[in-house]
């Protein structure tokens, strides 16, 4: 039987992580202790050191994926002990799949609308 391509580079896809969000969510489920979780977000920063300010909003919905950011930290942090990891998996979570939302003009030019 010969596998396709594809599948064997979706097979390969949990191996790597492609931004900040997607490390965090490979690394800090499941963490026990808040050492631990910084740890995790030290090792993904050196690894994306752009962290979570580069990674585009909802750029992790699809298809198959989570259907919000919610959703996403429920199932990722549910057996997390850690407190610091598990806002660390719902900061990962609401950048990855939550949709991005227009801004206001006040968000925009920050300050408050002239009339």
């Amino acid at each position: 039987m010969r596998l396709s391509p594809i599948v064997l580079l979706l097979a390969c896809a949990p191996a790597f992580s492609a931004n900040y969000a997607t490390c965090v969510l490979d690394k800090a489920p499941g963490v026990a202790n808040d050492p631990a979780a910084y740890a995790v977000a030290q090792l993904c920063l050196s690894e994306h050191p752009g962290g979570m300010p580069a990674v585009p909003q909802g750029s992790g919905r699809g298809m198959f994926s989570f259907k919000s950011g919610a959703e996403c930290t429920a199932k990722k942090a549910a057996d997390t002990r850690s407190n610091q990891a598990a806002y660390l998996v719902g900061a990962a979570c609401r950048k990855l799949y939550d949709e991005k939302k227009p801004f206001t003009y006040e968000e925009a030019v920050g300050g408050v609308a002239k009339p």
